[in-house]
């Protein structure tokens, strides 16, 4: 027990290389450059599965465990750990804990204040990665990519050599949009336009459906690649889950939007104050969580809260970064007026002496304008008054009390006809 209890406090000591504005003058560490973003794909060896944080991959055997924001106290993994953005600072395990794997690896953000000065850097995969001189385990600053990373064990190193930029790092790297595939399909929802792989299947629900697969740590990565749209009229009801040890996500592809949330329920979402500007929608980035599902949270036109609109991060980034950008507003449906002309006139009942003036003042008419059987207009006015039609071009029958005559409707014209009828 005692021998235990010295092993934590070893590793707790060990995790200070972490925390410790350390400085060797050695190497100066270039705070500007920074490399263009590219997923090295070809760097995940068969069998294994990408691990990403913020800008930053790695890849790691299937059958590890991983655990995010977690202090990185042994778990009873038998083959290897992975701790993604540690809390800060030291942390006492638990003495009766489980013992340690064979390998471990944590990476997160560097500490604050940065050490400037560090070991002579070497170059993982086109990235300058600068290993710390001193400490029990193996840890290293990767300035471009924000995080530092430490491994420890037989393994440690192989998973190091896998370090390349995260698909995230691609979706919001400064550039050109790229071009959308013309075989792709175009969703319209919540306000919102945008394009996706036309054989991506599309889910519309009132459910909201949580960020991620359900019965493992949220916010990581999606289940499936679907597109999935929700109201989010009413919770989910979780089911019971199972134990299941925590091995890696597979990143997927795909895209989820929830248009009635004002955050997402399940996942505490931190968002950048630099936003993007994507064809005249305000998109602001998820700082946190940074893994394999970017959120983006979207103020639409004429929408009192703002639609969070998820995007699946996999492979090398690039269908993500299309989908991203293909974001709009979704356009009015816009109805063209057709140009219409006007026939109007002045309708008496009788002319003659059949009846009086007195008489014919309350006699109606009911005039009707007909595009071959068709009636288009009709109206009833008191003689003497005037009947008025706004209709399309063409050739019309106009018929009144009695008798019809043909008039031609002109685009932006008035046609006059009076209208009368022979008393006899």
């Amino acid at each position: 027990m005692k021998l235990r209890a010295l092993a934590m406090v070893v590793i707790a000591v060990a995790l200070s290389v972490f925390t410790s504005s350390q400085t060797f003058a050695t190497t100066t560490v270039p705070t500007t450059a920074k490399a263009l973003s590219v997923v090295d794909v070809a760097t995940t060896p068969a069998g294994w599965v990408p691990v990403a944080f913020g800008d930053a991959q790695v890849s790691v055997p299937a059958a590890w465990w991983v655990l995010y924001d977690s202090p990185p106290c042994p778990t009873g993994s038998p083959t290897g750990d992975v701790f993604v953005n540690p809390p800060p600072g030291l942390f006492a395990c638990p003495l009766e804990t489980a013992p340690a794997p064979s390998t471990t690896v944590s990476f997160g953000p560097p500490p604050s204040p940065l050490s400037t000065v560090l070991g002579h850097p070497e170059v993982i995969n086109g990235i300058l990665v600068y290993p710390y001189p001193t400490g029990p385990r193996s840890s290293y600053l990767v300035p471009s990519l924000g995080v530092e990373i430490a491994v420890d064990g037989p393994l440690g190193q192989r998973v190091l050599r896998t370090l390349t930029w995260s698909p995230r790092s691609v979706v919001l790297a400064p550039g050109s949009s790229p071009a959308i595939p013309s075989s792709w399909q175009q969703v319209t929802f919540a306000g919102l336009r945008f394009s996706a792989p036309t054989n991506w299947p599309i889910t519309r629900t009132q459910v909201t459906p949580g960020l991620g697969a359900i019965c493992k740590t949220l916010g990581v990565a999606f289940a499936s690649t679907t597109v999935t749209l929700s109201t989010d009229v009413r919770p989910m009801l979780l089911p019971p889950c199972a134990y299941f040890p925590p091995t890696p996500q597979q990143p997927e592809n795909g895209v989820q939007v929830d248009s009635g949330l004002r955050t997402e329920p399940m996942v505490t979402l931190s968002f950048s104050a630099h936003c993007l500007v994507l064809h005249g929608l305000t998109a602001c980035p998820a700082t946190s969580p940074a893994y394999s599902i970017l959120v983006v949270r979207v103020n639409v036109p004429g929408r009192d809260k703002p639609v969070f609109f998820s995007i699946g991060l996999a492979g090398n980034g690039m269908v993500a970064r299309a989908i991203l950008y293909s974001l709009r507003a979704a356009s009015p449906t816009r109805t063209i007026p057709k140009p219409t002309g006007i026939v109007t006139g002045v309708v008496q009942a009788c002319v003659g002496v059949a009846v009086t003036a007195g008489e014919i003042r309350h006699v109606k008419v009911k005039v009707s304008l007909y595009s071959g059987s068709k009636r288009v207009a009709s109206e009833t006015v008191r003689s003497g008054a005037k009947y008025r039609f706004s209709v399309s071009p063409e050739t019309y029958r106009l018929t009144g009390w009695w008798g019809s005559k043909d008039v031609t409707v002109r685009a932006g014209r008035t046609v006059t006809d009076n209208f009368w009828n022979l008393c006899v």
